[in-house]
């Protein structure tokens, strides 16, 4: 069923993840990896990339995060929405940033453990959506 191109998408939506959430959101995130047909070490990645951005959310925009799944033939997509008023540097940076700077590795890291990364900032609210792709392991 999952590399069906017409079967229909499964989304799971988790409005209001708080701190206590965050690991329900990394074992939602890897069940529905694993039945996308990603590989272990692709699985383990994503769950990364995840993270990193539901951290950032409630870290800089208000304490909670909209997590939301949707999973399609052999695709999966997590949308990471959040509220607050304090700006992101929406450039992903080409490297790594240096050891000694503090933050600013988890859009870094997000971009490189997922197939595409985008943020979308209009209607008052910070999207990231990441999408990973079995066909890409």
């Amino acid at each position: 069923m999952r590399d069906d191109p017409d079967s229909s998408p499964v989304m799971v939506a988790l409005p209001s993840v708080t701190v206590a959430g965050v690991g329900d959101v990394r074992e939602r995130v890897a069940d529905a990896a694993r039945e996308a047909g990603l590989s272990p070490e692709r699985v383990n990645g994503f769950i990364i990339a995840v993270n990193e951005i539901v951290i950032n959310a409630m870290e800089h925009g208000g304490g909670t995060a909209a997590v939301t799944l949707i999973s399609q033939a052999g695709r999966l997509v997590v949308e990471i929405a959040d509220t607050g008023t304090t700006p992101w540097r929406f450039l992903v940076p080409a490297q790594a940033p240096p050891p000694e700077q503090i933050h600013g590795r988890g859009l870094w890291l997000a971009e490189k453990l997922s197939d595409d990364l985008t943020v979308d900032t209009t209607a008052g609210r910070r999207l990231v959506r990441l999408t990973v792709n079995a066909r890409a392991t």
